[in-house]
């Protein structure tokens, strides 16, 4: 199911925290929550929880920047939020990452290759989140922000 309303909001913060208009912190705490929308949390953890530190506050200018390519992938997880697809990306549950975690010191890196090749196999990892370089692409064709009034 898709939940408009929190990818909305997340949408919306993730380009705030991309240009640092807000900080880390700003946006952890208006990060929409969705049981439904799986997109939602994916999106956070799978990549916008990488672009900042937890150890301090602050906004992702200076020394924090984006790099261009950085940006450009934030705005096509911002492009995918915008959409109506489904999240089909496999998500492994919390659980499961402290289980691959721990695999990974034992077998020097190991298991974290496999799962990224059993990963890397359900999609197009470069157009993540979408699943198909054919949905980004026609997501490309109708971007909703510059096709008036949503």
């Amino acid at each position: 199911m898709v939940d408009q309303t929190a990818r909305t909001v997340l949408a919306q913060n993730l380009r705030l925290l991309a240009e640092g208009s807000i900080t880390n912190d700003q946006y952890e705490d208006t990060l929409p929550r969705s049981s439904a929308d799986l997109a939602i949390q994916q999106i956070h953890l799978e990549g916008a929880w990488h672009l900042y530190s937890d150890l301090s506050e602050h906004k992702l200018n200076g020394r924090f920047s984006l790099s261009r390519a950085g940006k450009r992938e934030v705005a096509r997880w911002i492009l995918f939020l915008k959409t109506d697809l489904e999240y089909e990306w496999p998500a492994l549950p919390f659980p499961g990452w402290l289980l691959v975690g721990l695999l990974n010191l034992f077998t020097l890196g190991l298991s974290g290759r496999i799962l990224r090749a059993r990963v890397a196999s359900a999609g197009d990892v470069e157009v993540w989140p979408f699943l198909h370089g054919d949905d980004y692409d026609a997501a490309l064709r109708n971007p909703p922000y510059l096709a008036g009034p949503v």
